[in-house]
């Protein structure tokens, strides 16, 4: 199995066709036939389906293809790693982000990180878990960072706790059930989340489990972090939050906070990569930068909950 070989295969599941990878790879088309039928015969299996509306990867193909695309970005890691040891600082830091973890503490490092490595490209990609752990997976993502209850028991990635922080329910103002104090009555209500409650990391799922609640089934998942914010101020859904909002006035004045009679777990805020070791010099950089702003915001979060 050849890099050329792999490259070939991105290329055409990616364009669609032979004749439009052969023009992205700028070889012959002929040479990218080679790559693929040479493939297919080390394999002995039938990696494309090629047909009137073009070509389509084979669940072989689907498969392999997650491993050819994590092969190259390790690959441009390591050309990354060898120009940074050269003195040039410079290349691409990809990051998967929840909503929750988008704010705070990474906003800080992300603006330092910036200011001091103008020629490094970063993209910040906002990104349910499961998509997150799909990006390391095939290599899209350099790392993530992820808000859920309690830590994952998932072994294929490393994870690293950040920093946790309490969650609380939260209703627009003025709405009919801001004066109830049990999960239960709640339960019956219209809900908004993030993710399906069946979900593993959901949130609001992983809340009614803890305290053994039959979970809501008026549930509108929304993963638009805008449309979420609009929909927990204007309707009667109740919403799951992190306490950071509601340090800041403009959430203050749209939302109200339910204290319930159970205890709601805190919110943990991680980094998860594939592995810690493998990260670039200059990822690697940018998660220290990370790791220092977290560890000032849970002190002076911590410091502010203790005079309230």
């Amino acid at each position: 199995m050849k890099l050329h070989q792999l490259r070939s295969l991105i290329s055409v599941a990616e364009k669609g066709s032979i004749h439009e990878a052969s023009r992205a790879l700028h070889v012959t088309q002929p040479a990218v036939s080679k790559a693929l039928s040479d493939l297919e015969t080390e394999l002995s299996v039938p990696l494309f389906v090629r047909s009137a509306k073009g070509t389509q990867l084979t669940p072989y193909g689907r498969s392999l293809i997650r491993h050819a695309r994590a092969i190259e970005q390790e690959l441009r890691h390591a050309h990354e790693d060898i120009e940074t040891l050269l003195g040039i600082a410079r290349g691409t830091v990809t990051i998967g982000v929840t909503p929750v973890t988008s704010t705070g503490p990474f906003a800080r490092a992300l603006r330092e990180f910036s200011g001091a490595y103008p020629q490094v490209t970063v993209n910040v990609l906002e990104l349910r878990p499961a998509q997150i752990q799909e990006g390391l997976a095939d290599g899209s993502l350099d790392f993530g960072l992820i808000s859920r209850i309690g830590e994952p028991s998932d072994a294929r990635f490393y994870w690293e706790t950040l920093y946790t922080i309490p969650t609380t329910l939260a209703v627009r103002t003025n709405h009919p059930l801001r004066g109830v104090r049990s999960l239960r009555v709640l339960a019956d209500a219209g809900w908004l989340s993030w993710d399906a409650l069946d979900d593993t990391t959901s949130l609001i799922g992983s809340m009614f489990s803890a305290h053994d609640v039959p979970p809501p089934k008026n549930v509108l998942r929304c993963t638009a972090t805008a449309l979420y914010l609009e929909m927990a101020t204007t309707t009667d859904l109740i919403s799951l939050w992190s306490e950071l909002p509601f340090h800041m006035p403009a959430y203050q004045a749209l939302l109200r906070k339910i204290t319930l009679t159970e205890p709601l777990p805190n919110m943990t805020i991680g980094l998860i990569c594939r592995e810690i070791n493998l990260t670039t010099t200059i990822a690697s950089t940018m998660i220290d930068m990370i790791r220092t702003a977290c560890t000032e915001f849970g002190e002076v979060f911590k410091s502010a909950g203790a005079k309230s």
